[in-house]
């Protein structure tokens, strides 16, 4: 007798870290719903969305809001703990952070992420 896998492989499996923050949250929530584009560039949707550390864990990063953007799985796990300027682009950042311009919920304050955000940047840039 031949038994049968009950669940289909339908794509490859992505590593899940377990990392949880209330950005992803309300992202996934409908909070933030012009919110349309991740860090890179790519259309993210609650399915796809994925928390990225601009300074890695493995490099001291913590899980923190001011180290934290939301970001397509694919290129999140494509960088991995690589440095951040050898992918970023500029543009795709400064369109990602015009989707937070005045946003304010549940405590969340979207020009301070956009300041906090651009701090991190500068500061591993120029490292």
């Amino acid at each position: 007798m031949k038994i049968q896998p009950i669940f289909k492989k339908t794509q490859k499996p992505q590593p899940n870290f377990g990392y949880s923050h209330y950005l992803k949250t309300m992202y996934k929530r409908g909070l933030l719903p012009q919110v349309k584009r991740g860090f890179y560039g790519e259309i993210i949707t609650s399915k796809t969305v994925s928390l990225e550390h601009l300074n890695t864990i493995s490099n001291g990063g913590k899980t923190e809001l001011k180290n934290l953007v939301l970001a397509h799985k694919i290129p999140n796990n494509k960088r991995g703990d690589k440095p951040l300027k050898d992918f970023i682009n500029l543009k795709a950042m400064a369109n990602y952070l015009e989707q937070f311009k005045n946003i304010k919920v549940n405590g969340f304050d979207g020009n301070k992420y956009i300041a906090l955000i651009l701090e991190t940047v500068g500061r591993i840039l120029n490292t």
